[in-house]
């Protein structure tokens, strides 16, 4: 057996478990940059609001009294993801993080417990440590256990359980089938097309038929949901094999030196990543963009890529060779939205092939390599960018607008909720 833990609507509930007069209104946390709403309580879902509205469009709620928002808190619901996790490792080690919200664990070494009540109280602790209230399904699969967790969203426990043949079947009827996970819009409008409204519908087809329509993916999905355990655990994420990081300014960007301390900034997150998995990369890709939205004369979109004669991981040398990409890009006069960086062909840290004209000193190479990963052991102890370089500045004034984000409670001494004794 499966299970999957999901977080109920987790950046809502973050915030209102540090905000609890917001727990009964109806709310939603907004993307980077203010832009949209990407996270939606469910009071806020039954006012007709979707997740993709425009910021402007709920002002307006907001001044009624009607409608509450955040600005995105990645720092925070990091940070409650990590607590929620160990939380259920202590009664499933067998872990797959899947996502900021989803965990996967296998139930193999289960098999004698009764694991819908494990699960009720597993969901009952993290409601008590944590605050965030999850769903929790369980089924043979992965596949089966998606569905399982939906199907718990609508009961008074908020765990189901799919052990039985019967109960599967009630549960695949109950899936429409472009709910199941696995198949896309693509694919579901096809299906639907041929008579298949859900789930119970698309496992009554001919499995050759399933393969020739669908290719491989298609009948693993198949298989799945007729009780096979097709896709197996993946407890060691695989390598990226790029990593991108961009942001959209506050406002618009005219100058090039606030876009290159941005994207300075950009490129030590990403070179951060690229040391956290061992990696190097040989290529870097940096862009530039005005706003769709411009007039079309007003509109301007460039990349450069360049490819470094020796992977490296070194924060100075790919701050060096990004900059110098958004210099031969730029054009002075055009309003800038955003700029980014994309860090390419990447290879482990232990394949570095050294180039026939590359005058590099190993030595002063180790050198460096070590003070990286001082610089990195004291950023993580004393806060992020504690120790940087010169270019990625300190004010930060092109920093994505975040007009309404709230307090890092759990990872900032001065954001702590303080309880005084009267």
């Amino acid at each position: 057996m499966v299970v999957l833990i999901d977080s109920n609507n987790f950046y809502v509930s973050v915030e209102r478990a540090f905000q609890p007069y917001l727990k009964y209104m109806a709310g939603c946390v907004m993307s980077n940059g203010d832009g949209c709403a990407i996270a939606l309580s469910n009071e806020a879902k039954l006012m007709g609001i979707r997740r993709g509205t425009p910021f402007f469009e709920l002002r307006e709620l907001l001044n009624q009294g009607k409608l509450w928002w955040r600005s995105s808190n990645y720092t925070l619901y990091q940070d409650m993801m990590r607590r929620i996790t160990r939380i259920i490792k202590r009664s499933f080690p067998d872990q797959e993080i899947y996502s900021i919200d989803e965990c996967f664990c296998d139930l193999s070494g289960h098999k004698y417990e009764n694991l819908e009540e494990k699960g009720v109280e597993l969901r009952e602790r993290i409601l008590k440590w944590v605050g965030v209230p999850v769903g929790i399904g369980i089924a043979p699969n992965r596949t089966l256990a998606k569905i399982a967790n939906k199907l718990s969203k609508k009961t008074e426990t908020g765990v189901f359980m799919m052990d039985t043949a019967e109960k599967i079947e009630a549960g695949l009827k109950a899936t429409e089938i472009d709910d199941v996970w696995g198949i896309g819009p693509r694919y579901a409008i096809k299906l639907i097309q041929e008579g298949v409204y859900t789930a119970w519908d698309f496992v009554q087809l001919p499995e050759d038929y399933v393969l020739k329509l669908m290719t491989i993916q298609g009948r693993r999905t198949y298989r799945e949901l007729k009780g096979e355990r097709c896709i197996p655990m993946e407890y060691d994420r695989p390598d990226k094999q790029a990593i991108a990081t961009a942001r959209s300014f506050r406002g618009f960007e005219r100058e090039l030196p606030p876009m290159e301390e941005a994207l300075a900034n950009y490129v030590a997150n990403a070179a951060l990543k690229l040391r956290a998995q061992g990696s190097v990369c040989a290529k870097i890709f940096v862009y530039a963009h005005t706003s769709r939205f411009a007039v079309v004369t007003d509109r301007y979109s460039a990349g450069q890529e360049i490819k470094l004669e020796v992977a490296t991981n070194d924060t100075a040398v790919l701050i060096k060779q990004a900059v110098r990409a958004l210099r031969m890009i730029f054009v002075k006069g055009y309003r800038y939205q955003k700029v980014g960086i994309e860090l390419k062909d990447l290879k482990p840290e232990g394949q570095v092939q050294s180039s026939l004209f590359d005058s590099v000193d190993m030595v002063k190479n180790e050198k460096m390599q070590r003070a990286l990963r001082a610089i990195d052991g004291m950023n993580a102890v004393y806060g992020k960018d504690t120790i940087r370089y010169a270019v990625m500045g300190y004010e930060k004034k092109w920093f994505m607008k975040q007009e309404y984000l709230s307090r890092k409670f759990t990872t900032r001494l001065e954001d702590v909720i303080v309880v005084k004794a009267m």
